[in-house]
C-alpha cells in the first residue's frame, strides 16, 4: 500500500480492448476514483496506476490482452498495475504472472475502485463500491470534454452460440431500470452531451422498459437526446424499433451494426444463432424501406466449423444483396470450453483465404455506398480537434474531418470535397438549425 493519500494527483492511464461495454466501465472507474484527483496521461508518459479492461471475444483478443499488461510494466516498472475485463475472469494467474498487481474479473469489478483506493492509502466507502448487478452506470469522469457519451442499459447473454465464450465470462442478462437509465442520460445532457449511444452486451434483449429498447429509445429522444444505438442482435430488433427510428431520425441515428455472422442457413442453426437468413433479409429490407438514409454495419466470421465452399459463397451472395457500408470479418479461431471448438474444423489457411475475400468484397460494397457522398452536404456532430481539423460523424455512423469555423457539441452542415477510404473530408457551410433542448421532468 502507498501512502500518498490525496497529496498530489494520481497519474492514472487506462487502456479498454474490447466492446463499448467495457469503454462505458472504465469511464465509470475514472468518476469513482475521484479522491485520486486521477491526472489521465497516455501509457507512455509515465503512470502511477494503470488499468488496462480486457476482452477476450477472440484470441486476437487475448493476445492483445497480455500484449498490453506487458507493454504497461515496461513502460511503467512502479506504477500499480490493476487488470480487469472477460480475459480476466479467463486467465486471472496468467496476468498475474505477466506483471499485473491486481487481477479484478467481471465477476467482482464492483471492487475495483476499493482495490485501487486502499493501495494508494484511502478508504472505499459504498459511494466508491456500487453493486455489481449493473457495474458502470451513473458515475462518470472528464464529462465536461464529451460530445457523445454511452449509458449502458444491460450486461450479460443468454444465448450461447456455439462459438462464443462471453455467457461465461459476462454471466446471465441483467437489464436496468429505465428510470435509472433516464436519470443518467438527463445529467449527461445537462452537462453539454448531446449525442447517447446506448450500449449493452445483448442491447436488443433489454427489458427494463414496458416497451423493451424501442420504448426507452423514445423516451430519450423526447427528452432532448440525440440516440445512437451500439451492436444489437438481428433476432432481437422488430419493426417497433425500426418505426422509432424512423419517426424520429436523424435525431435517433439511422445506422444498426446488426451482427450477420454467416449467410448460410445450417451455420446459423449449427452455432445457435436465433434467426435464418431469410428474417436477416427481411429486417434490413424493412430497415431500408423505413428509415431515411439508413446503414448497415455487420460482422461476417470466415470459416466457421464444417463450413463448406458453397457456405462461404452464400455469404458473399448475401453480403452483395444487402450492401452493407461496413463489414468486420474475422477469422474463426476455436475457443476452448465452447460447442464449437469440437467440431470439424476448417483448414486455417483455407479459413484465411475466406477472410480476404470477405474483405475485398466489403471494401468494394463500402466505395460503392460512400461515393455518392462526394459532392454532397452531410449533417456532422463535431466532437473534437484533430491538426487543426474537425473530426465528428454522420447520423449514418462516416468518420468526417472538416475545415472551417465551428464549436465542439454543434451539429453542422459540411460539403464533402473528398473520400479517403471510410473518411469523409470537407468544408463546414453552415450551423445547423434545431430546436432549443426540452429537458422533459422524469417520470
Amino acid at each position: 500500500m502507498v501512502g500518498m493519500a490525496a497529496l498530489s494527483p494520481v497519474r492514472l492511464a487506462v487502456r479498454t480492448l474490447g466492446c463499448k461495454v467495457n469503454q462505458v466501465e472504465s469511464d465509470a472507474l475514472v468518476g469513482l476514483l475521484r479522491a485520486l484527483q486521477p491526472q489521465v496521461v497516455r501509457l507512455e508518459d509515465g503512470a502511477d496506476l494503470v488499468v488496462i479492461n480486457t476482452c477476450a471475444v477472440t484470441t486476437t483478443a487475448e493476445a492483445d490482452a497480455r500484449k498490453e499488461v506487458r507493454r504497461a510494466r515496461r513502460a511503467n516498472p512502479q506504477a500499480f498495475i490493476v487488470v480487469t475485463g472477460c480475459y480476466a475472469e479467463l486467465a486471472p494467474d496468467q496476468l498475474a504472472e505477466l506483471g499485473a498487481d491486481a487481477v479484478v474479473p467481471n465477476a467482482r469489478k464492483a471492487e475495483l475502485p476499493r482495490v485501487i483506493l486502499e493501495h494508494f492509502g484511502l478508504p472505499a466507502d459504498p459511494l466508491t463500491t456500487p453493486p455489481n448487478e449493473f457495474w458502470g452506470a451513473g458515475e462518470r469522469g472528464l464529462l465536461n470534454n464529451w460530445v457523445r457519451s454511452f449509458v449502458k442499459v444491460q450486461d450479460g447473454c443468454n444465448a450461447g452460440c456455439a462459438y462464443c465464450i462471453i455467457p461465461r465470462l459476462r454471466g446471465r442478462e441483467r437489464h436496468r431500470a429505465s428510470g435509472d437509465a433516464l436519470a443518467e442520460a438527463r445529467g449527461l445532457l445537462e452537462a453539454g452531451v448531446q449525442e447517447i449511444v446506448l450500449t449493452g452486451v445483448r442491447l436488443g434483449s433489454y427489458r427494463g422498459h414496458p416497451q423493451g429498447i424501442a420504448g426507452l429509445v423514445e423516451e430519450l429522444v423526447l427528452m432532448g437526446a440525440k440516440v445512437r444505438l451500439s451492436s444489437i442482435e438481428p433476432e432481437d430488433t422488430g419493426r417497433e424499433l425500426l418505426e422509432v427510428i424512423a419517426r424520429y431520425a436523424p435525431r435517433v441515428r439511422p445506422h444498426l451494426h446488426l451482427s450477420l455472422q454467416t449467410g448460410s442457413d445450417r451455420l446459423l442453426k449449427l452455432m445457435g444463432r436465433r434467426y435464418d437468413t431469410t428474417y436477416y433479409r427481411e429486417l434490413v429490407q424493412m430497415a431500408y424501406a423505413l428509415i431515411p438514409g439508413f446503414a448497415l454495419t455487420t460482422d461476417v466470421i470466415a470459416g466457421l466449423p464444417t463450413e463448406t465452399e458453397a457456405e462461404h459463397q452464400e455469404t458473399l451472395a448475401l453480403l452483395r444483396e444487402l450492401r452493407p457500408s461496413r463489414v468486420h470479418a474475422f477469422t474463426y479461431t476455436p475457443r476452448p470450453k465452447t460447442r464449437a471448438a469440437s467440431l470439424p474444423q476448417v483448414p486455417i489457411e483455407e479459413r484465411k483465404r475466406r477472410t480476404k475475400e470477405i474483405i475485398a468484397l466489403a471494401q468494394e460494397l463500402a466505395a460503392g455506398r460512400i461515393a455518392p457522398k462526394l459532392g454532397s452536404r452531410v449533417e456532422v456532430l463535431l466532437e473534437s480537434r484533430r491538426e487543426g481539423q474537425w473530426v465528428g460523424h454522420t447520423p449514418d455512423y462516416y468518420e468526417v474531418l472538416a475545415d472551417g469555423a465551428g464549436r465542439q457539441g454543434q451539429t453542422v452542415w459540411v460539403k464533402v470535397r473528398e473520400i479517403r477510404g471510410y473518411t469523409l473530408l470537407g468544408a463546414v457551410e453552415a450551423v445547423k438549425e434545431e430546436p432549443a433542448r426540452m429537458l422533459l421532468p422524469l417520470a
